[in-house]
C-alpha cells in the first residue's frame, strides 16, 4: 500500500471511552494492560515511559494493515483484530446505531482498489464490524489523540 492511500470514511467511534475502558478491564482480567485511544483503537504494547510516544509509534506501523478478524466479546461489543497488538473496539449499540450507514458506505471503508476476500465462515456482520472498525482505526492514525492506559 503507498503512504497517504486512506479510505474514504473514517468513522467517529460512537461509544463512551469510558466504556470502552470498563470492557478492556474486564476483558483483560488482571493480565498485560492496554492503551486506548480517542476513537477506540486498542494497542496491547508493553507499557513503557512514554505511553503516547509508543502509541504514536504502534500507529505509524498501524495504518497499513488491511486483513481483520472480529470478535465478539462475552462483556459485550466486538474485538477487531489487525494484529496481535492492535485492535478496534466497536460497541453493540455502535454497530447496531451505524449498521444501515455502514452498508450504503461499504465503498467507502475500503482502500482504493481494494478487493475484500473474506474468509467463508465470515458472517456478513462480522465483515461489516470489521470494515467499520478498520475505517475507525484509520481516523485514530489521522487525527491521533490518547485516552488512557488501562
Amino acid at each position: 500500500m503507498v503512504n497517504g492511500v486512506r479510505t474514504g470514511w473514517e468513522p467517529e467511534n460512537l461509544t463512551p471511552l469510558s466504556e470502552i475502558a470498563e470492557h478492556m478491564r474486564l476483558f483483560l482480567n488482571g493480565r498485560d494492560g492496554v492503551s486506548i485511544l480517542g476513537n477506540g483503537t486498542l494497542l496491547f504494547i508493553n507499557k513503557g515511559e512514554d505511553d503516547v510516544a509508543n502509541a504514536k509509534q504502534a500507529l505509524e506501523e498501524a495504518k497499513f494493515l488491511t486483513d481483520f478478524r472480529v470478535k465478539q466479546l462475552n462483556e459485550g461489543g466486538y474485538l477487531v483484530a489487525l494484529h496481535k497488538a492492535v485492535a478496534v473496539f466497536v460497541g453493540q449499540k455502535e454497530f447496531e446505531t451505524r449498521k444501515p450507514e455502514i452498508i450504503a458506505r461499504f465503498d467507502e471503508l475500503k482502500f482504493p482498489s481494494e478487493e475484500l476476500i473474506a474468509d467463508p465462515s465470515t458472517s456478513n456482520d462480522e465483515l461489516l464490524v470489521g470494515v467499520y472498525g478498520r475505517g475507525k482505526l484509520q481516523r485514530d492514525v489521522y487525527s491521533f489523540s490518547f485516552y488512557q492506559r488501562v
